[in-house]
Formats: C-alpha cells, structure tokens, sequence
C-alpha cells in the first residue's frame, strides 16, 4: 500500500454513480476540497481530495470494499501523478517494459513468422546459399539409395 495522502483513488465504481452520491457519502468524514469522476469506456472511477491527511486516512478505512450502488468501491491513496498506457498494462500483466524495443534508434522489428528451430544449430547442407547444382546432387544422391521393399505382409506383423 502506498503512502497516505490527501487524495483518494476511488475504483470499481458504478456506471450510475454521480460526483453528489460520493460527495454524500464522504462528507462525514471531513472538508472536501475537490471531487473528479472520470469515465473512460467501461471504468468509472474518481478522486476524492480532502483538506486533512487525517481525515483521507479516516474515510480509506471506514469505506474499503463498501458497496455504492451496487458495486464494491475499491479505494487507494492517489499516486500524484498520471498515469500512462504503460503503467496500466504493466498491472493488466501485458509487460509494458519498452526497454528491448527501443535498444537503439536503428533497432528494427523483426519478422514474428520464423522457424521453430531457429535456435538450432544448421548443418552444412542447409547453407542458404547453397547452389542449384549442389543441391540436384542432394537430390541425385537420394533417390539412387536402394529404398528396402514391403510387401502387405510386413505391415500386419508389426
């Protein structure tokens, strides 16, 4: 939990839910400097600044997990500062470290359609720029090996 401040992060919040019902509901705890409810798509969410620490201390433990119409309130202090996509993608568990994107201004993206073995290490007759001849040679070499024949026979004693 972070440190105690004077401005509470209210979540999980009500689509319904008005700037008056919070103010209603935290007023008994104290001076109200400043109520902001912020809707963004699914996420209704506010802050609630009180005059006193104190008083932020005192409504964080009475109104934790308190339904507002309908809907447990989740309640933090505020951070102080906005927050970015990156900060809530890193909670979401989406990683949000663009360290190893941004290594150096000429890093590329590289292609995601690569083989499974890409790790491995190749033999000699998979160079990549191998010559036709070489490899109609290959290709000699292998259909002039004597294949053993099977007879029906072979298959039902296995």
């Amino acid at each position: 939990m972070s440190e105690p401040k004077k401005k509470l992060w209210i979540g999980n919040l009500a689509y319904k839910v008005q700037k008056d019902d919070l103010e209603e509901l935290f007023k008994q705890y104290g001076q109200i400097t400043e109520i902001k409810v912020l809707d963004k798509g699914p996420h209704v969410y506010a802050f609630v600044e009180f005059e006193k620490v104190e008083k932020a201390i005192e409504a964080f433990n009475s109104l934790q997990g308190r339904e507002l119409k309908g809907q447990a309130m989740k309640i933090e202090y505020a951070s102080g500062r906005k927050r970015s996509t990156n900060d809530r993608d890193k909670e979401r568990g989406r990683g949000g470290n663009d360290k190893y994107r941004k290594r150096d201004s000429n890093y590329k993206r590289r292609s995601r359609s690569r083989s499974i073995d890409r790790h491995k290490k190749k033999s000699k007759s998979h160079k990549r720029h191998s010559s036709s001849s070489e490899s109609s040679r290959r290709d000699k070499q292998y259909n002039n090996k004597k294949q053993p024949v099977r007879s029906p026979s072979d298959d039902l004693s296995n």
